[in-house]
């Protein structure tokens, strides 16, 4: 039975060394070129596991530009920028794809202008961060927001006082030291349910998602298997809520 991996990237197979100081085998480059984000053995061993027979497909956040900087050997197709852009196997953005992503996003890029301020009033000096809107394959996709500390408190106190102004379908996005305001058209799960119709067929396939974050567990639902690292945003959600063990009562069914 042949298998697809569809896969998030940063915080699932590889890190920044302040995450994982283990972590010394180069994954990503940023801009200029230099080091950004690195991978562990078990990382390493994790991805040669998944991709053995099996078609990978990268599913992040990261826009077309920085996906290219990963050095890992992931092939060409993707889906970046949280659903945004599909790439096809030549590295291209799907035409049908980029046709609805391109109708959806002209009628929001005003209020991702009148958001950006919002976050820039909010921060007023008080809270050190840069912000910008994400813009993709010449589509406005969505607003990324990084703190420039690394002060994950300064982040949800931000995402607090932004909120009430984040209109009704918007997704706030908090993962640590970044925030993403997502419109409503956008979504990892919605690109892989197309890219699975589109692209996988002709025969059983086993399906498997992998991810790190809240982000992600749409698009891993969506597959017949779905695995994320053990420190996870979605493991530490998991944690939250009653043991299991609290609601064993040892009564056989």
């Amino acid at each position: 039975m042949r298998r697809v991996v569809f896969v998030d990237l940063d915080d699932t197979l590889f890190q920044t060394q302040r995450k994982n100081p283990h972590a010394d085998r180069l994954a990503a480059v940023d801009r200029d070129g230099n080091p950004l984000s690195f991978r562990c053995g078990r990382q390493e061993a994790f991805l040669d596991w998944l991709a053995k027979d099996a078609l990978v497909v990268p599913v992040t956040g990261r826009s077309i530009d920085a996906f290219l900087r990963v050095t890992l050997p992931l092939g060409m197709r993707a889906i970046c920028s949280f659903g945004g852009v599909i790439l096809d196997a030549d590295g291209k953005p799907e035409p049908e794809w980029h046709g609805r992503m391109a109708d959806a996003a002209g009628g929001t890029e005003a209020v991702m202008e009148g958001l950006l301020g919002t976050v820039a009033a909010a921060a007023d000096h008080r809270v050190d961060v840069r912000h910008r809107i994400i813009r993709d394959a010449g589509l406005p996709l969505y607003i990324s927001v990084k703190h420039n500390a690394v002060d994950g408190g300064d982040m949800a106190r931000l995402a607090t006082a932004v909120s009430p102004a984040v209109p009704e379908g918007w997704t706030i996005h908090l993962n640590g030291n970044n925030m993403a305001l997502l419109p409503p058209f956008l979504g990892k799960a919605p690109a892989v349910a197309f890219f699975l119709e589109r692209f996988v067929g002709g025969g059983p396939v086993l399906t498997v998602g992998v991810g790190d974050s809240l982000t992600d567990v749409g698009f891993m639902e969506l597959c017949d298997y779905a695995v994320a690292p053990s420190k996870s945003q979605i493991v530490s959600v998991l944690s939250w809520q009653t043991p299991l063990a609290a609601s064993w009562t040892g009564e056989k069914e």
